[in-house]
């Protein structure tokens, strides 16, 4: 089942000036404000162009971190906990204490620089680590927002998949888990539409504030008829 997290956002009008320059912005931004959005699915379903995450495997801490299988983007993998990516058995991260290996209760995931257009993960849980039954809470942190969904964590795989419409964007996303005992480990982690950040040194804020100087002047004369 989908769950869409629309961005769209709604106007007042006030007087005719007003409404002259809410009609041209809207005009203008509609595209990315009434189509852009983030879907949540519960299950494993790929996206186009979807690429594995590679584990580093071997390290452990607060930050660990894979790769792209194509893109060959650095995936960082952050926690409140000790993480761990075990180096046998299925590519996956723990959490860890000097006792072994405990249940995981968080962790988020993005690219070290840059975005991507979507994300799937599963927070399996199996063996005897791990407690079924607690509500899981995904946030994606997006271009223009933040988006939270919430579904319930059974025994085996969890599989959930995010990924953004209309041009939106997803910088990071994360997994909290509502039971102390934790998750058994965070598992099958892909992504797609790697897009690497180039900072655009302030040139699409001066547009902005170009335009709407721009509008400004409109609404003025307008306003004088």
């Amino acid at each position: 089942m989908a769950y869409a997290v629309s961005g769209c956002s709604s106007l007042t009008i006030m007087n005719k000036p007003d409404k002259l320059l809410l009609l041209i912005a809207t005009a203008l931004l509609a595209p990315g404000l009434c189509w852009a959005g983030i879907t949540f699915e519960i299950g494993n379903n790929p996206q186009p162009n979807e690429e594995n995450v590679l584990l580093n495997n071997g390290t452990t801490g607060n930050l660990v971190t894979g790769t792209t299988n194509q893109t060959g983007a650095t995936v960082n993998f952050t926690s409140t906990q000790t993480l761990t990516e075990p180096s046998s058995g299925q590519a996956r991260i723990e959490a860890t204490n000097p006792s072994g290996q405990v249940g995981l209760t968080n962790v988020g995931i993005s690219l070290a620089s840059g975005s991507f257009e979507d994300a799937i993960f599963n927070p399996f849980i199996g063996g005897t680590i791990g407690t079924p039954g607690g509500a899981a809470t995904v946030t994606a942190v997006a271009n223009d927002g933040i988006f939270t969904f919430s579904y319930t964590l059974g025994n085996g795989n969890n599989f959930v998949t995010i990924f953004a419409t209309g041009g939106e964007s997803i910088e990071s996303v994360s997994v909290s888990y509502s039971l102390l005992a934790g998750f058994t480990d965070i598992r099958q982690v892909r992504i797609s539409g790697v897009t690497t950040s180039v900072p655009d040194n302030g040139a699409t804020l001066s547009l902005l504030g170009l335009s709407m100087i721009g509008l400004a002047f409109l609404g003025r004369k307008f306003a004088d008829k």
